[in-house]
């Protein structure tokens, strides 16, 4: 680990420090700075092409409410109440973050998405007797049940009120229902679903009729899901886990009416331990069964007696049979559903119930995400950026990628390794380095020749060579102003100036969490560290502690406090850029109430502040906007990055412009072509391949945003 006392040796860095001095009203705390003379200004780029968004290396794939066809259209990450109508058109319900929405896809694969503006997540569905889609939905602190159906795009109530205490049977309004549990639309016309009242031992079987009557029949065993013949009657699987058995049984009526089960021989264990879905069309006795321990879909009897196995590639969380041409349809995860992440999207797989010795489950529609760790050119080469991502770039050089997922080691318990670090050239091609990037790493950045992160577990600066000589990373610089002197107190960014300096920000946590050990507080500051590892204070007073007692007002608070981001424009007279998220504390100072987004602008005594327009559906604890970034030859414009699906282009004469992207909080997938395109998830941007784009990183690609003049 290195030291320095340095002196600062570079007009344009002195400079740069009494720039921001001056707009800050403050002192520097003691020397320090940057080495040698200024980098020289790249040469101009070419003339900018047509303003576009293309793909320059990994694979598109991820989550969305994005309509289209077959593998082209995007299904969210939770999905719920598939179901068929007459037609062979596949129903559900999709949920990505706050929004919900009805998805339909027909029988040739065009999948489209209308609003479903309901509070609490639909998570059963049905087709009745009349064709048509029905669905359970109730209200939030709400125990009642309401059952509705749509007309076209209108939701229409059949039956069930708000508010409900108890199971009662009625028509309409006049029925209460608690939970309309594993519908079935049996042979007979009626809709058969489980419920069951507070306290109950049992579930109570019911029966919902086309006009909305609803009566209850019998008891049915807990964890029992009812599943329909081969020819529509009613049937019951029981699972009993304590003792380990398994028991089949039917619905059947006695000569005065009278409803009972009939528990049918099998021997339904004897094989595997699958879990039934639907009945196999034009079979006499068969069912498709999902085995978990193995991933595999296959056809079983009551017996016992399995043929006709699939391999699926994750596990199945739902399975429907097309009434028309008997295949099933099934909603696949890439692995079990723990290891899984919020953002990853399942895949609707088509399994052709005639089965020969080559057939496999065919993907039908939705776009995998297409994970993956894999070096290569151009779409040959695979990320996974579902738990984050960090970048660096020079104008017109390589992109180093950072990843915060973790590469699962084949034919191992869940375990994981750290990722290496990747690069991408301007021509689309990704190596990895021999340096990883462990969990434990916050922020990447570029300076002096080196790349540099901060290890979050040992308060310590790190550095490998840039041209991937180095083989690990070695401590650089430890000060006590990195040092967190509590949870609250981190670097939010590493960047340098086009000097080549390195420049840090921190920030704090206004508000107390219940997991940590003590009390937060920590400081606000902006400085430098040079290329000795000298950690030097610009901006913001290391005696100053903030707590949430004493968190400065908004209209009090000092321009560099809630840093986001740092960015930085070269030539005569040199601008820095703040980005804020200004967060207003509750009355009681335990918790925010929303971020104040601001853009600062710094020129040698002037300060200028610009207000952001906040992101739609912004949480609290959310912030608002999250990276910067300037190119040289463009004076003037910052590049933003929203928490939603959004690059921005921000100037003094138009303020906020949206590039790319989408400013609602809900992704609709990454369409390529001329702007403004669609993205999804955004995790960074950074300087492109030439003089006049930008890197871009969303779902599990790098992409090339061609810049608007």
């Amino acid at each position: 680990m290195r030291t320095s006392t340095e002196k600062v040796s570079s007009a344009l860095t002195r400079r740069h420090f009494a720039l921001w001095m001056t707009a800050s009203g403050l002192s520097a705390c003691g020397g320090g700075g940057g080495e040698g003379a200024p980098a020289p200004a790249p040469p101009p780029g070419p003339a900018p092409g047509p303003a576009s968004l293309s793909l320059m290396a990994g694979a598109l794939g991820g989550s969305g409410f994005l309509p289209g066809v077959l593998t082209d259209a995007r299904l969210p990450p939770v999905m719920a109440g598939h179901a068929f109508n007459s037609k062979g058109d596949l129903w559900f319900v999709g949920r990505y973050g706050r929004e919900q929405k009805t998805g339909r896809i027909t029988a040739e694969g065009t999948l489209s998405y209308f609003a479903f503006n309901q509070q609490m997540p639909v998570t059963v569905g049905v087709v009745d007797a009349r064709d048509r889609y029905v669905i359970a939905h109730a209200a939030l602190d709400d125990s009642g049940t309401v059952v509705s159906f749509f007309d076209n795009e209108t939701l229409v109530t059949l039956a069930g009120q708000p508010n409900a205490t108890t199971m009662q049977d009625g028509k309409g309004p006049a029925a209460q229902i608690l939970w309309f549990g594993n519908p079935l639309l049996a042979g007979d016309g009626l809709v058969y679903f489980l419920d069951r009242d507070t306290g109950a031992a049992n579930y109570t079987l019911r029966t919902l009729a086309p006009d909305g009557t609803v009566v209850s029949l019998l008891p049915v065993p807990i964890n029992s899901r009812l599943i329909a013949s081969p020819t529509g009657a009613v049937r019951r699987f029981t699972d009993d886990f304590q003792n380990n058995r398994v028991q089949w049984a039917e619905l059947a009526r006695t000569s005065s009416g009278q409803y009972f089960w009939e528990v049918l021989p099998n021997n339904w264990r004897s094989v595997a331990h699958a879990e039934p879905f639907a009945p196999v069309k034009g079979s006499n006795d068969m069912y498709w069964g999902f085995d978990a321990a193995f991933n595999t879909m296959a056809h079983y009897a009551l017996d016992g007696t399995r043929t006709d196995v699939w391999q699926l590639p994750g596990q199945v969380d739902a399975a429907v049979s097309n009434p028309l041409t008997g295949h099933l349809v099934a909603h696949a995860w890439r692995g079990p559903l723990d290891q899984s992440s919020l953002e990853s999207p399942g895949v609707l797989f088509v399994l052709d119930r005639v089965k020969t010795p080559t057939a496999v489950p065919q993907p039908w529609v939705g776009l995998a995400d297409q994970r993956g760790h894999t070096d290569g050119q151009g779409d040959a080469a695979r990320f996974d950026f579902e738990r984050g991502a960090r970048a660096t770039s020079e104008a017109s050089g390589s992109l180093y990628v950072a990843v915060g997922a973790q590469i699962l080691l084949p034919g191992t318990p869940p375990q994981s390794v750290p990722t290496p670090l990747r690069t991408v050239t301007p021509a689309g091609q990704v190596s990895s380095m021999p340096v990883t990037y462990p969990s434990s790493f916050r922020l990447l950045s570029s300076a002096y020749g080196y790349l540099v992160t901060y290890d979050q577990d040992t308060k310590t600066l790190l550095r490998t060579p840039k041209g991937g000589a180095g083989t690990a990373w070695e401590p650089w610089a430890k000060s006590s102003l990195l040092d967190s002197m509590s949870p609250d107190l981190s670097l939010s960014t590493l960047r340098a100036d086009t000097t080549g300096l390195l420049w840090f920000a921190t920030r704090v946590r206004p508000i107390p969490l219940s997991w940590m050990p003590f009390k937060n507080s920590g400081v606000s500051l902006i400085g430098t560290i040079s290329a000795a590892g000298q950690v030097q204070v610009v901006v913001g007073d290391p005696q100053l502690i903030h707590s949430p007692d004493n968190y400065p007002l908004l209209e009090q608070r000092p321009w560099h406090m809630d840093v986001t981001d740092l960015a930085f424009e070269g030539g005569n007279s040199p601008v820095s850029w703040v980005l804020c998220n200004r967060p207003v504390l509750t009355a009681d100072r335990k918790g925010v109430q929303y971020h104040v987004p601001e853009l600062v602008r710094l020129e040698g005594a002037t300060r200028q502040s610009f207000a952001l327009p906040p992101v739609s559906g912004t949480d609290a604890y959310s912030v608002h906007y999250y990276q910067l970034c300037t190119l040289p030859g463009r004076p003037g414009e910052v590049f933003i990055i929203s928490n939603a699906c959004a690059v921005y282009r921000w100037t003094v004469a138009k303020g906020l412009e949206l590039l790319a992207g989408q400013a609602q909080t809900t992704p609709g997938g990454v369409r390529l072509g001329a702007l403004p395109a669609s993205l999804n998830g955004v995790k960074f941007i950074s300087p492109g391949p030439d003089a006049n784009s930008l890197y871009v990183g969303s779902e599990n690609s790098v992409l090339r945003l061609g810049l608007p003049g």
